[in-house]
């Protein structure tokens, strides 16, 4: 979801919705506030910001694109039960927000189909992944890091390794995954 924070009851219900530790929750919101990662032994839902700023990523990863307008996504979509018969997706021009709704005359849509939901809701894994990426990057501030690793290096693997980013030779990245109180759990037993 992409939601714009002026006066909106959406934005506000679904921010008490993503308190909810029942509920498995991801969103990208537009404010670089009250955002929340992924913490391991955690349940609480993630909440990423598409405004990343500048982030600077060492290569091969510093072919990310920047569209110019302050933010890098511009998706508006909120994905209800995409595993269950009753998913329904809300989508359109709609910011969810009063002002384009009174104003703009945004238009959305309620889209009762399961498939499609299942769609949607890989989309938006996939952003949120995405923006956690160059959100803790940005925490990190790796510009350091970054200015260490030559752009002449010619094998992107070598050039990961050089980041330190790599995927991890032991199998310790499990254990979240079949720990009750990580998110991990909750997202594979949702998504099996």
């Amino acid at each position: 979801m992409s939601i714009d924070h002026g006066l909106s009851p959406v934005y506000e219900a679904l921010k008490h919705l993503h308190a909810n530790l029942d509920v498995f929750s991801f969103g990208i919101s537009d404010s670089t506030r009250g955002t929340s990662l992924y913490e391991p032994g955690k349940r609480h839902g993630v909440l990423v910001t598409g405004k990343p700023g500048k982030t600077t990523l060492p290569p091969p990863f510093n072919q990310v694109p920047d569209i110019g307008i302050g933010h890098q996504v511009h998706h508006k979509f909120v994905v209800c039960g995409f595993n269950n018969d009753d998913a329904v997706v809300y989508c359109g021009s709609s910011n969810m927000a009063i002002g384009g709704e009174t104003e703009n005359g945004d238009n959305l849509l309620a889209i009762h189909d399961r498939g499609i939901a299942t769609v949607f809701a890989i989309e938006a894994l996939a952003l949120v992944d995405h923006f956690q990426f160059l959100d803790r990057l940005k925490a990190k501030a790796p510009a350091a890091k970054a200015a260490k690793i030559t752009a002449s290096m010619d094998s992107r693997a070598r050039a990961a390794a050089g980041a330190g980013w790599f995927l991890s030779t032991t199998d310790r990245w499990v254990a979240p995954y079949f720990d009750p109180a990580d998110l991990h759990y909750v997202d594979r037993r949702l998504f099996a």
